[in-house]
């Protein structure tokens, strides 16, 4: 079994991601019987071929070979472990905020602070900003 996440990272983004072009070359290129996730079905989407929800009834479908899941709300289906799962993830983040306060724990924290985007009426994530044409201010210019 493969598992991956392909990584199209540009100068300045923190994030994992491909254009919609880019995704839907990806699953032509997939193995038949693979597998792809839309974990965000429920707020729009983030997979290019999947182009709708499914039930837990009807879980998948096959598109160019590939098994696409989109359940809806997947967390949902299994709540208890889905609370322990985000609290083991965001657990220090709060203890950090509690303990330090926003700003300290900020200023230590540097993948808390890329949680900062806007703060005094100032955008403090470039691409945000300039995708909007706004000025935008560096997080460690306001703290």
């Amino acid at each position: 079994m493969i598992i991956g996440v392909p990584r199209e990272i540009k100068t300045q983004e923190y994030r994992v991601a491909l254009t919609p072009a880019g995704v839907d070359a990806l699953v032509r290129a997939m193995m038949p019987g693979s597998v792809i996730v839309d974990v965000a079905i429920d707020q729009g989407g983030c997979v290019e071929t999947i182009d709708h929800p499914t039930t837990h009834d009807n879980p998948t479908y096959l598109k160019y070979g590939v098994v696409h899941y989109a359940v809806a709300n997947i967390p949902g289906a299994v709540p208890h472990t889905a609370t322990v799962a985000l609290t083991n993830a965001t657990l220090s983040y709060v203890e950090a905020l509690a303990n330090k306060g926003w700003q300290k724990a900020v200023r230590e924290d540097p993948a808390l602070a890329k949680g900062v985007n806007v703060l005094e009426g100032k955008i403090t994530y470039c691409a945000v900003a300039q995708a909007h044409g706004l000025e935008d201010c560096s997080l460690e210019k306001i703290l």
